[in-house]
């Protein structure tokens, strides 16, 4: 019974860790995961550097934390590798991301570019592809949300259907001004050998 009461009135912890990262004599926090990813990809952390969550009293290296470095971490030898990631950068307000990486002028360029201008879908690829692309919708931590991976996927189909589009509409074209195409040659030429003939005559 005293078991369920302690259960019943204990406060539940909170779904996303939250961590302090000790710094000389001071001791910074609480952060997020997240923001440890982002100290770590901006240097403002080190791998030796000493952290701790909140419900833990023990403090360990960063390097130790597999729940920062789980994704994609390949053991080699014994060793662990970190792979290769983009840098990562968080932003609270939307103007001041910069205007490549916004989700508004990147969708833009999209849609004109898949209908329009190929060129337009070209270059937004290029920015989905190398950078993060922000929304103006937030997350619970007050950071702007960013595109999905997925978007690369569809981007990538889009670019491809776009290009078979192009070319059947060249190709089909071709076939239909073909016939016409030829015949303004032909008439073009003609004029010209009678500019030529007037102009013989008129030198003789």
């Amino acid at each position: 019974m005293t078991a369920l009461i302690l259960l019943l009135f204990t406060p539940p912890k909170s779904v996303h860790a939250l961590y302090y990262i000790a710094r000389g004599q001071k001791t910074l926090g609480p952060c997020s995961k997240d923001d440890l990813r982002n100290f770590l990809a901006y240097g403002s952390i080190r791998d030796s550097d000493l952290v701790r969550r909140d419900d833990d009293e023990l403090w360990r290296p960063v390097s130790s934390l597999l729940e920062l470095h789980a994704a994609g971490e390949v053991v080699a030898d014994g060793l662990m590798v970190k792979p290769l990631r983009r840098r990562v950068a968080r932003y609270r307000d939307y103007n001041r991301v910069p205007y490549e990486q916004r989700g508004g002028a990147v969708l833009r360029r999209i849609i004109f570019g898949f209908f329009l201008m190929p060129p337009l879908l070209w270059w937004a690829a290029v920015s989905i592809y190398s950078d993060n692309i922000f929304c103006r919708s937030k997350d619970e931590n007050g950071y702007l949300k960013i595109w999905g991976r997925w978007v690369e996927m569809v981007v990538t189909i889009m670019i491809i259907v776009n290009a078979f589009a192009w070319w059947a509409g060249i190709i089909y074209a071709s076939w239909i001004l073909g016939p016409g195409l030829a015949e303004l040659s032909k008439g073009m030429g003609e004029a010209m050998e009678v500019i030529r003939g007037l102009w013989r005559d008129i030198r003789g």
